[in-house]
């Protein structure tokens, strides 16, 4: 059976041959069959590529990598697809022109199989792709253009948006605007052949493999393609020329006639449903002659589908409806439109459009003027039931709750109302009976309803029915017309109905005692916006908007004779002109419902006291200040003061007032309203005497708050207000000093209107007169001045709490305020009383504090912004600061000092912070030498009185002075560019070479000072806030000033050091410190500490350089012991407060406990050990891991590490829909010695050091976890892979791509998607290629080095760097960057003709990278001497490892 020498079967002369049965088959089809991937030309399932002839033609045109992306691209595997597809495009980017035209012969069939994907990810990706491809081939894909075209259209159809925009920009990056067109032209069959196979021929079962793609996956997928067909289709008939779409014309008629076309208007998706009605649209809209043809089908399948709500179909149906009515003028014929189409459209508008009004009701008016006369007969019936309908939708239910709804639907109303008006102007019974329908039976119960439904009130139905009597008024001949005009007549007899009917309508509204207020406010903004006024303008009084503004207007800059305007008012002077709407209605017939309603409104006033009437007919007086309204009837009063005959002055004096002057009235906002109405109709001269009268009145102060809010210019500056305001202050400071209570509504309206006319301006300029502004501000001092000494006292409180409000309001608000000496003095004793207060201290460390009293916020809010905006124009008050500070500066024993000098001394300093922070610009060379003096010499006293921290004001002041310090530090580290040019030439040098030096000298003491004093740190007088603050000025000092401290010495016998004795002084005075119980204290230690550990490396490996190599175990190198020394003490007790803890478990450790601070300090040491590490060289990392190593205390922390790290380490504080979590991996952990305690500090500060761990100690940490037994490893594994590796190996990848080291015959680059780097060697005719791929559990598990491209490198040297480059990156405790370079120097000396050693096979030692030195005298060979120290040891031999000779 099957022997090699058997007779074969007779005839059979010949071997088979698959290459001569491809020619045989080529010859006689002449079709190339497509074996490859068992694929063919008549299916659509295809191989990676098709075949051709000859496998040694594709290697010459498809690249090796290009191919095996190919293949990848056929898989099922969506993940394995989408991954090709983007390393695909990422490969066209970056490789030559001419190997990715390679692939243009084989790219038409796997596109067309991966853009219809049934992963929209997979689809998007491939329209990614594709647009790098044509950018990179440009002009050569125009072969391949035919068969990509009609599935590149479909797939700018897609409904995917993502994918759909990506084809987009492809197409647009292939082809130019004016070469779009020119395109689609040219491939227009195949486009069609492509799109109507996919509409007539193909099924769910045939676009895809029954047997292996799920049956809702292929259903899902054929819906997609018949949506994306339909709007293919549509797209197509858009961009061709006529041209074109007339030489289709005949494929366009088989695609059109067929009924499975047709049967997708009634298909059960949305999607299909909807893109048929866009192909019939463009069809009527391109191609009117073939839809006439098909008259009967289009109409039935459009007009009948009316009731099809679905909000895909809905806005696409109804623009092929106008289409059809417009297209096709006998589509009625086809149609029964009283059985089949009328009753749905009822139902329609009665539901409010399905919740579609926005997209529905716009369609109406057209559609109606659309409809024939056989359809709308009888007329009467017709127009009744579709405004009936259209009206009753506005109680549907979505359109009640929601505004663009209810606007769409009152829009399309009034417009089917005007459209239906101009249809029926002929004269005839019937004709009136329609126009009476539309105004009695529909507008007028439409508005009644709006009058009491807030909704329809703010939307535009009042404005849509004013512009359309507009329109009537001008047709009717009442705007300057002749009224010849068509339809005159009938337009006045309109107008007549409508201004009957509504008079009589707002009149039920407003004639009873009970009026609904809301239903006023309806009527009010219905003739307002009649009127011809936004009545947006009055929103913000109606929703009683309390903020205080002026608005300084001049009612008599426009002409007050109602009678010279016609009986109309003029905007108010700053009312913004496009309030006024584009035309207004005819005034009498308006102004006769306005003066009716203002009739009853007086009689309801004065009979039954109204507060409703009132308030509306104050908003009707707002739009309608006109003497007609004016002139209403009331009971007479003489009242002598004026001409009475304006009567608009006549009512304000007689009824205006009169209500104004009314006791127990608790709003009086719409009073004030009317007063201003009334000012619009009189002169300017009369309006200051008018407001005189109202000012001397002695009303409630509230109102004259209200009338200045909203007086004239003229008025404020008059000697009556001045007085009356003058007088005010006198009041109230006198109640105040009475120890009267000040908080009462009065009281508070009367501090509101001091504060408002003080602080206000108009062109620069005070609102009241500058004398009586100055005589309120002298007012306010000498009271000010007079509580001062009695505040001690208690019950001044109150009254200095409202002089500094108003103050304070004052000097943030005015300009150049500090000019006037009297808001000098102010601020001044404002001062005084803050430096006086005892309760300010600012600490936080639990200490109990004073109050003297409560107005210290107030006082400090008062002199802070006059302080910090005019400091460079101060005179007197900078002379008294000075004093102040000079007086502080003989403070020498801080504990006999008084708690007064004291506060004052921290005020200062509070003051001098500022100034350097926000306003150095006004300090000259004389003041910064004077204040860095001071600084200095208060840290000086500070320093020396360590002892007197226990009480709370000796703290304050440190703490104050520290942050001074801070200031300055970072004032002089970047100098704001405003003081760059105002600084002394010499005060930066100065700063430099003294300041920082005798600063930081004295600063860094006082840590050690403070806790060599206070031993206990849960003592309650413990100064932790000064150890906070001074921490953060610690922050500062400059790297040179830590390694040149001047710190007592510490130096410790047998100590094995290399470093200079300032630097191990700091280390022993600073590392024990990271276990005391202050986490300030501890993060200021670890900051100072971090400064310094890039330095000590060079200082072992100075004193290692001069050391010689011995035949002798790899030595050890200890990481500095002081470091070491924290790590050991606190090894033991977190190993016992961990010992009930399981790998993988979480132990909570409470803050402010003495087992935070270990772990605190024990993690800290840890991060600063690794910094440590990070900063050494290769050669000396080997030394310190070794010794790490058989310390084990790395394998202890580990364990540690995976009992403080949560199981869940994600970031507080993130949504549910954030698209990237972020863990305590992916944001650092900001180490401030100013930060808040909190439970998420320590994990988060554990998973940080696992972080740096593994980053830095990758092949240390995957040695302890290869190490662990089952349980623990693969806990160790899952929380890795999950939390640690993807994070891990994003940033050694873009490490990669960031770095900036270049290797000479070496390059480098990355792939992210594929976590893979591929490093290309080439020197001479040499070539090599390696690609290093990172495991899903990087770093535990090993890195895999795959074999790429070699040329001229024998195979066994090959495999021999390969298993070098696989040991470094798995053995080296490094980044990749720096295997590769240790690779690299590797073969460089192999080059260069250096042995490897015999016995590792490598030039360079895997660990102490040193070179084969140790040469056998008789074999001549080198080795490594760690390698002979093995090899002598494992074998008890001391002979040569090749020729066994004794080795010397």
């Amino acid at each position: 059976m099957g022997g090699k020498n058997k007779q074969r079967t007779k005839g059979n002369v010949r071997p088979s041959s698959s290459g001569r049965a491809a020619e045989l088959l080529a010859r006689e089809s002449g079709v190339v069959p497509g074996f490859i991937g068992f694929g063919s030309t008549v299916t659509s399932e295809l191989g990676y590529v098709p075949a051709v002839h000859g496998v040694e033609e594709i290697d010459s045109l498809v690249d090796a990598d290009f191919r095996l992306v190919l293949r990848k691209m056929s898989k099922r595997d969506t993940v394995t697809k989408l991954k090709a597809i983007q390393e695909f495009g990422t490969m066209c980017q970056e490789r030559d022109a001419e190997e990715v035209k390679g692939v243009l012969p084989y790219w038409p069939r796997i596109y067309c199989k991966i853009s219809v994907d049934h992963d929209r990810r997979v689809r998007e990706a491939t329209q990614q792709a594709f647009e790098q491809l044509v950018l990179k081939v440009r002009r050569s894909l125009a072969p391949s253009l035919k068969g990509l075209m009609g599935h590149w259209l479909m797939a700018q159809c897609d409904t995917y948006v993502p994918a759909a925009s990506a084809a987009c920009l492809a197409f647009t990056a292939a082809f130019p605007p004016n070469k779009q067109t020119e395109a689609l032209s040219f491939c227009r069959d195949e486009i069609l052949n492509v799109l109507q196979d996919t509409l007539l021929k193909e099924t769910a079962d045939t676009l895809s493999d029954p047997k292996s793609v799920p049956e809702e996956e292929r259903e899902t997928k054929f819906i997609r393609m018949l949506t994306s067909s339909l709007l293919g289709v549509k797209k197509l008939l858009h961009l061709l020329p006529d041209s074109d779409r007339n030489l289709l014309e005949d494929r366009l008629t088989q695609l059109i006639s067929s009924a499975k076309f047709w049967k997708y208007s009634k298909h059960k998706t949305p999607q299909v449903r909807g893109a048929l009605s866009e192909v019939v649209s463009a069809l009527c809209q391109y191609t009117p002659g073939l839809v006439h043809k098909e008259a009967a089908r289009a109409s039935a399948a459009v007009l009948l589908s009316i009731d099809d709500t679905d909000p895909v179909v809905l806005p696409p149906l109804w623009e092929a409806v106008l289409h059809v009515v417009t297209t096709i003028p006998d589509c009625w014929t086809h149609v029964n439109a009283r059985k089949g189409f009328l009753p749905k459209l009822w139902a329609l508008l009665r539901a409010g459009g399905g919740g579609m009004a926005k997209a529905l009701h716009p369609n109406l008016m057209p559609l109606v003027s659309r409809l024939p006369a056989e359809v709308t007969q009888p007329a009467l019936d017709f127009y009744t039931t579709f405004f009936t309908s259209l009206i009753q939708g506005l109680s549907a239910e979505r359109a009640l709750t929601s505004p663009t709804e209810s606007a769409a639907i009152v829009t399309a109303v009034v417009e089917c109302m005007r459209f239906s008006v101009m249809q029926h102007t002929e004269e005839g019974e019937e004709q009136r009976k329609i126009q009476q329908m539309l105004i009695s039976q529909q507008l007028l119960p439409l508005l009644e309803s709006a009058v009491g439904n807030p909704s329809l009130q703010n939307g535009p139905l009042f404005l849509l029915v004013t512009e359309m009597l507009i329109s009537w008024e001008k047709r009717a001949g009442l705007h300057g017309g002749d009224g010849s005009q068509e339809g005159a007549d009938v337009y006045q007899t309109l107008l007549g109905d409508f201004w009957e009917g509504i008079g009589l309508l707002l009149v039920g509204f407003v004639d009873t005692e009970e009026a609904d207020p809301k239903a006023l406010e309806g009527v009010a903004t219905l003739l307002q916006v009649s009127s011809g006024l936004n009545p947006d303008l009055w929103c913000g009084v109606r929703s009683g908007d309390k903020s205080v503004k002026i608005c300084l207007s001049e009612p008599g800059d426009a002409d007050r004779n109602g009678a010279e305007r016609g009986g109309r008012d003029e905007p108010p002077e700053g009312e913004p002109q496009q309030m006024r709407l584009v035309g207004s209605l005819e005034s009498e017939r308006l102004e006769a419902v306005v003066c009716q309603l203002a009739q009853l409104c007086l009689v309801y006033v004065n009979e039954k006291q109204s507060e409703r009437h009132l308030v509306f007919l104050s908003l009707l007086l707002r739009s309608f200040h006109t003497p007609r309204v004016f002139a209403v009837k009331g009971e007479e009063q003489s009242l002598p003061v004026v001409d009475l005959k304006n009567m608009a002055m006549r009512f304000l004096l007689e009824r205006v007032v009169a209500w104004l002057s009314e006791e127990g009235r608790s709003q009086n906002d719409h009073l004030v309203d009317m007063i201003f109405s009334s000012l619009h109709c009189c002169s300017p001269q009369e309006t200051p005497r008018i407001l005189n009268h109202i000012t001397m009145m002695n009303l409630p102060w509230g109102i004259l708050l209200h009338v200045i809010q909203k007086s004239c210019r003229d008025w404020l500056k008059g000697s009556v207000l001045g007085e009356r305001l003058f007088g005010l202050a006198e009041e109230l400071c006198n109640t105040g000093r009475g120890h009267a209570t000040l908080t009462s509504n009065e009281n508070t309206h009367s501090w509101t209107l001091i504060s408002l006319v003080l602080s206000q301006q108009h062109n620069n300029e005070p609102l009241i007169g500058e004398v009586y502004l100055e005589k309120i501000l002298e007012k306010l001092h000498a009271t000010l001045s007079e509580t001062k000494a009695q505040a001690d006292q208690g019950g001044m409180e109150p009254l200095i709490c409202f002089i500094c409000d108003v103050a304070s309001t004052f000097y943030s608000s005015v300009t150049d305020c500090l000019l006037l000496a009297s808001a000098e003095e102010l601020l001044l004793t404002a001062f005084q009383i803050t430096a006086q207060d005892h309760s300010n201290t600012h600490l936080s460390g639990g200490h109990t504090r004073t109050h003297t009293y409560r107005a210290t916020p107030a006082t400090l809010d008062t002199v802070d912004p006059p302080l910090k905006k005019y400091t460079h124009k101060f005179s007197s008050p900078l002379t008294e600061i000075a004093l102040a500070l000079a007086l502080s500066l003989s403070l020498s024993d801080l504990s006999k000092a008084s708690a007064d000098q004291l506060i004052l001394t921290v005020e200062m300093m509070r003051f001098l912070s500022w100034l350097v922070s926000s306003s150095s610009s006004a300090l000259g060379g004389g003041q910064w030498d004077f204040l860095l003096c001071c600084m200095l010499a208060w840290l000086e006293t500070a320093c020396e009185n360590v002892s007197g921290l226990g009480s709370p004001w000796v703290q304050l002041f440190v703490c104050e002075n520290a942050s001074l310090i801070v200031e300055l530090s970072r004032f002089f580290a970047a100098p704001p560019a405003t003081a760059a040019d105002t600084l002394p030439a010499e005060l930066t040098a100065e700063w430099t070479d003294f300041f920082i030096e005798g600063i930081y000298s004295l600063l860094l003491h006082l840590p050690v000072k403070i806790t060599d004093a206070f031993t206990e740190p849960d003592d309650p007088l413990f100064p932790l806030a000064v150890l906070r603050s001074v921490g953060v000025a610690l922050t500062y000092i400059p790297v040179p000033q830590l390694l040149k401290n001047s710190l007592p010495a510490n130096l410790i016998a047998d100590q094995k050091t290399n470093l200079p004795a300032p630097l191990q002084t700091l280390l022993n005075t600073l590392c024990p410190l990271l276990l005391f119980k202050a986490r300030p204290l501890q993060i200021t230690v670890y900051l100072l500490l971090e400064k310094v550990m890039g330095q000590l490396p060079e200082c072992d490996g100075e004193g290692e350089s001069s050391k010689t190599e011995e035949d002798a175990e790899e030595p050890s190198l200890s990481p500095p012991e002081s470091l070491m020394a924290v790590l050991s003490a606190c090894e033991d007790l977190c190993e016992s407060v961990l010992a009930g803890v399981q790998v993988g478990e979480f132990a909570v450790v409470q803050p402010l406990s003495v087992e935070y601070s270990c772990f605190l300090g024990y993690l800290l040491s840890w991060k600063l050990l690794l910094s440590f590490f990070k900063a050494s060289p290769s050669q000396l990392r080997v030394q310190y891991s070794l010794y790490l190593k058989r310390s084990h205390s790395l394998h202890k922390l580990l364990i540690h590490l995976f009992k403080m790290m949560p199981e869940n380490p994600a970031y507080p504080g993130q949504g549910a829909d954030t698209k990237d979590t972020k863990t305590f991996f992916t944001e650092s952990l900001s180490l401030a010695v100013d930060s808040e305690y909190s439970l998420r500090r320590l994990p988060h500060l554990a998973c940080g050091v696992y972080y740096s761990a593994v980053q830095d100690l990758p092949a240390m940490v995957r040695l302890w976890w290869n190490s662990q037994e089952k349980r623990v490893s693969t806990a160790v594994e899952r929380f890795s892979t999950r939390h640690v590796s993807p994070v891990l190996s994003a940033q050694e990848i873009s490490s990669v791509h960031a770095s900036t080291q270049t290797f000479d015959s070496m390059t480098v680059k990355a792939r992210s998607a594929a976590r893979e780097v591929i490093a290309t060697y080439s020197v001479d005719d040499i070539f090599i290629e390696l690609v290093i791929q990172l495991p899903q559990n990087h770093p535990l598990g090993s890195i895999t080095v795959e074999s790429g491209r070699r040329v001229g490198v024998a195979v066994q040297q090959w495999r021999n760097w390969m298993l070098q480059l696989s040991t470094y990156l798995t053995h080296q405790n490094g980044s990749i960057m720096e295997g590769l370079a240790l690779w690299k120097n590797n073969v460089d000396k192999r080059f260069e003709g250096v042995e490897d050693c015999m016995i590792c096979f490598s030039v360079i030692h895997g660990s102490n990278y040193s070179l084969p030195k140790k040469a056998c005298r008789t074999c001549k060979k080198k080795f490594h001497s760690a390698c002979l120290y093995k090899w002598f040891t494992s074998s008890n031999k001391s002979t040569c490892p090749l020729c066994r000779e004794t080795f010397f």
